[in-house]
């Protein structure tokens, strides 16, 4: 009973595209946090945490935006929503990086884009895996 309720609302559309809005919404108060100035260099544990968190937050964004498009789209092939869905969350990345020019103490950087795309991959990765072993299963 409770399954099959979860089950008709992560089916739905609305439900779908509300959870990548919030989603989005959390990138973009990150984003809105002022940097910090720092004296020498950037310690590694910093810069793992930092762009392991641009890596995961986009995963997340792939993963959110290709169950929105599936259900959107379901008559469209699974390559077809899994590009559109890179090509959302990259393209979201994109605009984050511009909006953080604007913030104080940050700066937008190609090499965040980059670490970005890198979370998308593993998204895509992750889905097109659970794809076969869903078909396996059958």
């Amino acid at each position: 009973m409770v399954f099959q309720k979860i089950s008709l609302w992560w089916g739905n559309r609305y439900w779908a595209f509300a959870l990548l809005l919030v989603w989005m919404g959390v990138i973009f108060s990150f984003s809105m946090l002022s940097g910090k100035e720092t004296s020498g260099p950037t310690p590694l544990w910093y810069f793992i945490e930092r762009k392991g968190a641009h890596v995961i937050e986009c995963a997340f964004l792939m993963t959110l935006a290709f169950h929105y498009f599936q259900i959107v789209f379901k008559h469209e092939s699974f390559r077809r929503v899994i590009l559109l869905s890179g090509v959302f969350a990259l393209t979201y990345g994109v605009t984050d990086e511009l909006h953080q020019f604007f913030v104080p103490l940050r700066g937008a950087r190609f090499m965040d884009v980059g670490i970005d795309s890198i979370g998308i991959l593993f998204a895509g990765l992750f889905l097109f895996g659970m794809r076969q072993y869903k078909n396996r299963s059958k």
